[in-house]
């Protein structure tokens, strides 16, 4: 069986175009999130609706036209409905640069015939000689109106991407609906229906087309990345894992970067596709030593062939080798290689690529001799059809297996993007301020650095600047990539009378060769040591350093005006850079400050400030954003009738079933008599899956449960009516007798942004839940970290169970998002009991296992088995544990949820008895007691940096956050010092009829039945006591 097979797809109607098919799709995963962008979402169901509300318009406003639609708005929500809606009007999408001048976009738009551009609000000003429409995917359409996609079917013309062209002018490439349909439904497709898939391409490529159309017709979940995010290796990662991504795409330049960076945190990934250009092996090497996806494809494909058409499935032994195939070609799609004469090669010779069959384009619109020459019938070769000459030289080895070798002329791909050179040549020699140009391509033998354009021109005179050159070059042709500018005298020829590019390389290899520094000094930058901030002429000087490695000058030293931008700077070396300051001075640097601040001087007064100040002003914002939230429960009121004590009817409404504590709550309540059903909402997208996640979670603990009396309900917290349907909505808010209301995100990297819908909103949804049909009592779990540490900030000695987080907000910039989100959500069910909701509050301590079965994916699960396989653990001085066994914080729930007299206030589930809680340090030193795996205490910074180099580790990703010096000095969990004590009278009072749940086990006798779990994952030979 084909590793891409997808059991899942049936065989697709030969007759439906694009837009039938997404909109059966779209009756079939009406309530599945089919695009998803920060805190805004569309179901399946709703961007079909949308797009044919604003199809329809764009049929109005060109009745009876043909012409393509341009599109201006960039990768977004917009965008996808945007694209949608211009398929299901029947005609074809133009997406275009909103980067680009007017005046290119309209002579681009004018070859094409076009009339009607649809963009977004902030371009809506945009090309006001055209007819626009406005897309925001916010809008409401008319709930009357009935309306159908066009049946234009697969051979419809449905994209138009613009690729380079040898003049300069960017060719217009005519795609039809049937290629994307082979691509997207072929079997052995990656893209799988309920799947999560990282929209990161740019919109105004082909590739972008996998990205929207492969997840939308395989009912998977898009989800758009921010650019800002791509480029940060660091952001991607966390990204990656936040998001709960199944599959990305990434071109080849940016997965360099990523492999350098964090190679680890592709781990997590299903799928990996890359493509675009020549992949690199050191690049997949490290990424298969770091942990590797689960599989890693190289994509092969010009845009005159919709895409990709050719695979590979990447492993290690291709790495190894130095040399990965571009693979075989998808089963729709016919190749010959051939030699100048279009006659096929011998088996094992290089030729030429040509491709047949339903992808191929049907030509450049408008140019008619251009056409011709790439699109050509080839009688010989058993082919009716026009065959698209790719100009790529490739060779196929004795396994099938097709291997890139160059291209026949000089286009070339730099980060993914076709370039011709001769028309970058041409637009400087427009310039009148050359009297010759010849541009090569260099590639850096760091594999992390980018690929980037070098051009050698000979100015007219002798005073004119390359900056003066490059403004010039840049006012041409700002479609065209911007390279970087040497001036030189004159240039090498061979005997030909051609420039001899080869010559131009190596002379700037030797240049750059004579000016790196020597011994001790090749280091671009020392690893931050985090004892404070730097000298300003420190800074400077090693910010220099990063600065000309990253961009490869053959320079010593850099001048104080320098711009990045003005010297060629790609987002891709600002890639580079920030991870590489982040390592170098401590400092957390986003992309969007690197191009606030892209002079020299600029770049070093941030780090500096960075340095010594931190991030003002990206707390203010969050801080505005936790305000804005805690105001979302205003018209949270509760309604009439009785509040039934739940064990009389026995219905529980409960969320975070599939979680630690919420399946020992499951089970649990699955064993009591008193029990009826139990309904178990889970993030799911149907009734099997939803179960299958369930019966996961409790062969995970080795539990057991009666699932006669389990209702496995899908659905979604972070969706209005919890992503039910209005009728299951209205059933189960009447027939719940009580909510338990367990779930959450969890992540210790994630800011406090992306755990807003699932926690913050999804608190306003469940407390909604509980307000319609009937009233209905509500059990919320919050933390005893929805305080932060507001014992070293604040001072605070004792928080009495009902004292509310809001009283310390101020010890809130310094935790994690999850902590921050957990604030403003507790913030919001105190506001709901104080409106007169009834509720009670629980916030549980670390909660470990029930008989030695721990959570392997908790922090102090992570933490005790990656300090045992080290032999070494922090020492924070000052803070302190309050580890809870499970069974004791479900049972001391359940207990207190059977009163209806204990509503209206909060229970912090800790160790009943203050004198058993124990302190970090002493935690250690007991692993130490009853471990064969002994640890030595060395300090915070030492373990952090012995933490760093472990690849693959399970607590190694954290270790940004675990180094980010956020206040006084000290990091995120250092600032744990000096903890309160958490008050334990109302937990007591409610417990007193339970002896045999207030006598919680000691936590030397957890940790002794916990270890059973956490020893088995340790890698080390045992040390005896």
């Amino acid at each position: 069986m084909s590793p891409f097979l997808n059991t899942d797809k049936a065989n697709p109607d030969a007759d439906l175009g694009l837009a039938e098919r997404l909109h059966q799709q779209a009756e079939v995963c009406g309530s599945t999130v089919a695009v998803e962008h920060g805190r805004y979402q569309l179901t399946y169901a709703e961007l079909d609706r949308k797009a044919l509300f604003l199809g329809d318009q764009i049929n109005s406003l060109s009745q009876g036209e043909s012409a393509p639609v341009g599109i201006i708005a960039p990768r977004s929500l917009d965008h996808v409905v945007s694209q949608v809606a211009v398929i299901y009007s029947g005609r074809a999408c133009v997406p275009l640069d909103n980067r680009l001048p007017d005046e290119m976009l309209t002579r681009m738009l004018q070859k094409l015939g076009t009339s009607l551009v649809v963009t977004d609000v902030r371009q809506q000003h945009r090309l006001p000689s055209l007819r626009h429409l406005v897309v925001d995917h916010r809008m409401i359409p008319d709930p009357e109106s009935v309306l159908s996609p066009s049946r234009n079917g697969p051979r419809a013309r449905s994209f138009v991407f613009h690729t380079s062209g040898t003049t300069g002018e960017p060719k217009a490439v005519e795609g039809f609906a049937e290629g994307v349909i082979s691509l997207c439904l072929d079997p052995r497709q990656v893209i799988r229906k309920g799947q999560r898939v990282g929209h990161a391409c740019n919109i105004i490529f082909d590739v972008c087309v996998l990205d929207i159309w492969g997840s939308l017709l395989n009912g998977a979940t898009m989800v758009v990345i921010p650019m800002d995010v791509v480029l940060d290796p660091t952001a991607l990662g966390s990204f990656i894992t936040e998001k709960e991504l199944n599959l990305l795409q990434l071109p080849t330049s940016i997965l360099a970067i990523m492999a350098h960076a964090c190679p680890g945190a592709l781990s997590t990934l299903d799928v990996l596709v890359t493509g675009g250009e020549a992949i690199n092996c050191r690049s997949i090497q490290s990424i298969f030593d770091a942990g590797a996806p689960g599989r890693i494809i190289n994509a092969y494909g010009p845009t005159e062939a919709s895409v990709y058409m050719m695979y590979h499935e990447v492993s290690e032994e291709d790495a190894r080798k130095g040399e990965i195939p571009v693979g075989r070609p998808f089963d729709y799609v016919d190749v010959f290689l051939v030699d100048d004469n279009l006659s096929p090669v011998q088996p094992g010779e290089a030729g030429e690529l040509l491709i047949s069959g339903v992808c191929v384009a049907g030509g450049y619109i408008g140019e008619p001799e251009k056409t011709a020459q790439s699109f050509v019938k080839v009688p010989q070769l058993g082919r009716k059809t026009p065959m698209y000459r790719t100009g790529d030289l490739m060779r196929v080895d004795e396994a099938g297996l097709y291997h890139f070798l160059g291209r026949k002329d000089n286009q070339i791909k730099v980060r993914g993007q076709r370039v011709e050179l001769e028309a970058l040549e041409s637009t400087l020699l427009k310039t009148s301020l050359v009297s010759a140009a010849v541009v090569v391509k260099i590639k850096p033998e760091e594999f992390d650095r980018g690929e980037f354009l070098l051009a050698y021109c000979v100015p007219s005179s002798p005073d004119i600047s390359a900056g003066v050159i490059l403004k010039s070059y840049m006012e041409q042709a700002p479609h065209l990539m911007v390279p970087r500018l040497e001036l030189i005298d004159v240039l090498p020829l061979q005997p030909t009378g051609k420039a001899d590019r080869k010559t131009l390389e190596q002379r700037y290899r030797e240049r750059l060769k004579r000016s790196q520094p020597k011994g001790d000094q090749a280091d671009e930058a020392p690893p931050f040591q985090g004892n404070g901030a730097d000298e300003p002429g420190d800074v400077a000087s090693r910010l220099e350093r990063i600065w000309i490695t990253a961009f490869g000058l053959p320079v010593d030293h850099l001048k104080a005006k320098d711009d990045f931008v003005a010297m060629g700077g790609t987002s891709l070396m600002a890639a580079t850079m920030i991870p590489r300051i982040h390592e170098a001075f401590g400092v957390s640097l986003r992309s969007q400050q690197l191009y606030e601040n892209t002079s020299f001087d600029q770049l070093t007064h941030l780090v500096t400030d960075l340095q010594a100040n931190g991030d003002d002003r990206a707390i203010q914002e969050e801080q505005q954003a936790w305000l804005q939230d805690s105001t979302l429960g205003q018209h949270l009121r509760p309604i009439e009738g009785t509040v039934p004590n739940w064990p009389d009817e026995g219905r529980i409404f409960l969320t975070g079933a599939t979680g630690f504590v919420g399946i020992f709550l499951l089970a649990a309540l699955a064993r009591r008599s008193d029990v009826e059903k139990v309904a178990c909402l889970v993030r799911a997208e149907d009734e099997p899956s939803a179960r299958r996640r369930l019966e996961e979670a409790l062969h995970k603990y080795s539990l057991s449960a009666d699932m006669a009396k389990v209702i496995a309900l899908p659905g979604h917290l972070d969706q209005a009516q919890l992503g039910l349907s209005p009728e299951e909505y209205d059933a189960y808010a009447e027939w719940s007798s009580v909510v338990f209301h367990l779930g959450a995100k969890v992540s210790y990297v994630a800011p406090y942004a992306s755990h807003r819908q699932p926690n913050v909103l999804g608190t306003v949804h469940i407390l909604d839940f509980c307000t319609h049909r009937r009233p209905k009592a509500l059990h919320y779990s919050s933390t005893i970290t929805s305080y932060g540490p507001t014992g070293y900030v604040t001072g605070a000695k004792l928080l009495p169970e009902d004292e509310r987080p809001a009283a310390h907000v101020a010890a809130l910039p310094y935790d994690m998002g999850y902590s921050q989100s957990q604030y403003v959500a507790e913030g919001l069910v105190w506001a709901a009991i104080d409106q007169g909701l009834p509720i009670a509050i629980y916030r549980p301590g670390f909660v470990l296992g029930e008989s030695g079965i721990c959570n392997p994916d908790d922090f102090i699960s992570r933490l005790f088995m990656t300090c045992m396989d080290m032999g070494l653990y922090p020492i924070l001085p000052g803070q302190r544990k309050e580890f809870v066994p499970v069974d004791f914080v479900v049972d001391a729930m359940l207990h207190i949820s059977t009163k209806l007299s204990s509503l209206g206030h909060a229970y912090n589930l800790v160790h009943p008895h203050l004198d058993d809680a124990i302190s970090t340090n002493g935690s250690f030193e007991l692993l130490n007691e009853l471990s064969p795996y002994q640890m030595r205490a060395i300090p915070y910074d030492q373990w952090v940096d012995a933490l760093s180099g472990r690849v693959g580790d399970s607590m190694q990703p954290l270790t940004p956050m675990l180094r980010e010096r956020v206040f006084d000095q000290k990091t995120r969990w250092e600032v744990w010092e000096h903890m309160p004590e958490y008050g334990r009278d109302n937990m007591r009072r409610a417990l007193q009829d339970a002896p045999e749940v207030l006598n919680c086990r000691a936590i030397e006798t957890v940790f002794q039945r916990s270890l059973q779990s956490w020893m088995p994952c340790c890698g080390r030979k045992s040390v005896p006591n």
